[in-house]
């Protein structure tokens, strides 16, 4: 298929203020991979198979008793607000879904998609850093002793393929990369996707992909002898539908009506209606039924309050807001290479007997520094794509927006 683009020099124009959040999602993300080696991994929205009782999932959130006042204000603040940055994921999720849809729909709610161009561009996003991420590790797992593993392992090619939803692969190397293999079940079915939601409207789209995570999410749960874990992760895409779909309808809309959903965001009862959704949700994931519809509440007020900081109180801070949207520009790499090089700091550090704020700020260095090279190694691997003879292997796509081939209508 020839792309066909909508004008020679179209593009979606920006919201500055995307990579802001993609930035705060990142260092919720980062936060809750350093907490979990350190406090275990919350019980709350993280449904196992080995779940204790309900009493010792509650006790679980109670406060650790520290040697003194500061130290127990520290720990504890420290603890809730990383096991809460697991929600970073589902912002990632309806950050990803209004981004793709963005580029279609601020054209036209009719364009189509030139299906190549699309996963061409997607399979260049994702894999060659992705490829680039198991070899990394391959010689920093063997060089520090951390989990080494061979290349010979049938793990490490189906990894590299992508085939990490089977349960032998779907920790190895590096447990974050779960999402990189949801990302990449929800970017092939995207063109689907919007075709669904120019034929439903926007309502019937949400309410159809809420009833299929819901009920996906319920057969894996209850039906099925799958992984909880596992499952309501999104070994699975359908389980996770919902929060990538509320990204594209967050698009759709705000192509036909901008004005109207700025005046929402801005509306104080539409926080009040998140805070509300947040609770509800929260409480709800400490249970198995309620863990079938927490993500539906609790992502979409993660992604208002991300919002509200990257758009409102950020760029107040200057300084602050060009880190954070530099961080969330190359967000992708550090997902792929913080967690095993944090983990096998903070296994090294622990034995070490310090207090907690200079535990703390030696794994905030080290953050940072994986941050700069997690950047350097994003810049370098797609420097090389442009170079030959790469760039003859991977010719640069061309855009994946084509006007309607027919004027008709679409609900809205």
């Amino acid at each position: 298929m020839v792309a066909r683009s909508v004008s020679s020099t179209a593009r979606a124009p920006r919201f500055p203020w995307l990579d802001a959040m993609r930035g705060l999602a990142i260092l919720m993300i980062v936060l809750y991979h350093i907490t979990i080696p350190i406090y275990g991994i919350p019980w709350f929205a993280h449904p196992r198979n080995d779940w204790p009782d309900l009493e010792a999932r509650l006790a679980q959130i109670r406060p650790l008793p520290q040697e003194n006042l500061l130290s127990f204000l520290l720990a504890n603040l420290f603890r809730y607000i990383g096991w809460l940055g697991y929600q970073g994921t589902g912002v990632f999720l309806v950050v990803s879904g209004f981004g793709l849809t963005w580029a279609l729909a601020s054209r036209s709610r009719e364009a189509e998609i030139d299906r190549r161009a699309f996963y061409l561009r997607r399979f260049l996003r994702l894999f060659p850093l992705y490829w680039v991420g198991h070899f990394f590790f391959l010689v920093f797992h063997n060089v520090v002793g951390w989990r080494p593993f061979s290349p010979l392992d049938p793990r490490f090619v189906l990894s590299l393929v992508g085939f990490r939803f089977l349960p032998e692969v779907f920790h190895f190397i590096s447990p974050a990369w779960w999402f990189i293999v949801l990302i990449m079940q929800l970017y092939a079915v995207f063109p689907f996707l919007w075709m669904a939601l120019q034929r439903l409207g926007l309502l019937r789209f949400w309410v159809g992909a809420a009833l299929l995570t819901a009920i996906s999410r319920g057969i894996g749960f209850f039906l099925l002898p799958v992984d909880w874990e596992m499952w309501s992760r999104g070994l699975f895409f359908p389980s996770r539908l919902a929060e990538f779909a509320l990204g594209m309808g967050l698009a759709w809309w705000a192509a036909g009506e901008t004005r109207r959903m700025e005046d929402l965001i801005r509306s104080p009862r539409a926080w009040a209606g998140l805070l509300a959704l947040y609770g509800i949700g929260l409480s709800l994931s400490f249970t198995l039924p309620g863990a079938v519809v927490a993500p539906m509440l609790v992502t979409p007020a993660a992604t208002g309050f991300l919002m509200l900081l990257a758009r409102g109180l950020l760029p107040r801070l200057r300084w602050l807001y060009r880190g954070v949207s530099a961080l969330g520009a190359y967000s992708y790499s550090v997902m792929i290479f913080h967690q095993p090089i944090l983990w096998a700091f903070i296994a090294w550090l622990w034995p070490f007997t310090m207090p907690l704020t200079l535990r703390l700020s030696l794994i905030g260095v080290v953050a940072v520094l994986v941050f700069l090279g997690s950047a350097a190694i994003e810049r370098g691997t797609y420097w090389m794509l442009q170079q030959r003879p790469l760039n003859q292997v991977f010719p640069q796509p061309g855009p994946y927006a084509l006007p309607p081939a027919r004027t008709g209508h679409f609900p809205s």
